[in-house]
């Protein structure tokens, strides 16, 4: 609960887990520059976590923070080249954000390759074929 969480933080300011339920919370909220302000404060006690720091790409590629978004991603797949998240959201960020569709449509083909067991890969693949098609009628 939010109460208990603000509370563990005014104790402990640096409570990493704390940060992050919080910063989960604020994202499923839609108030995406909180979420990735409290993913911020958390990085700053783990900077190495690579889950916090796609959630925290996720938050400022929402928040309209295109360029600082995928700035995270690059950082979270300099460290995991198959991180999921990281993988799915980057994807995002280059079509939407930047119309690199190339770009988008490699990192999506290598999240199916990295992770084949993923419930979600339908969904992927059906926007890889969407954009090599609207790629092939330009």
């Amino acid at each position: 609960n939010v109460r208990e969480l603000e509370g563990a933080l005014k104790n402990d300011s640096k409570n990493f887990e704390a940060l992050r339920e919080l910063g989960n919370i604020r994202y499923d909220e839609r108030n995406f520059s909180e979420a990735a302000a409290l993913y911020a404060r958390a990085l700053e006690v783990h900077p190495d976590d690579v889950n916090v720091r796609s959630d925290r790409g996720g938050a400022l590629l929402q928040g309209g923070r295109v360029d600082d978004a995928i700035a995270e991603l690059k950082t979270v797949l300099s460290k995991d080249p198959s991180h999921p998240q990281a993988l799915y959201v980057m994807g995002v960020a280059l079509l939407n954000a930047k119309n690199d569709r190339e770009g988008a449509v490699a990192s999506w083909k290598k999240l199916v390759e990295t992770h084949p067991e993923l419930p979600e890969l339908s969904i992927v693949k059906d926007q890889i074929k969407q954009v090599e098609e609207i790629t092939r009628r330009k």
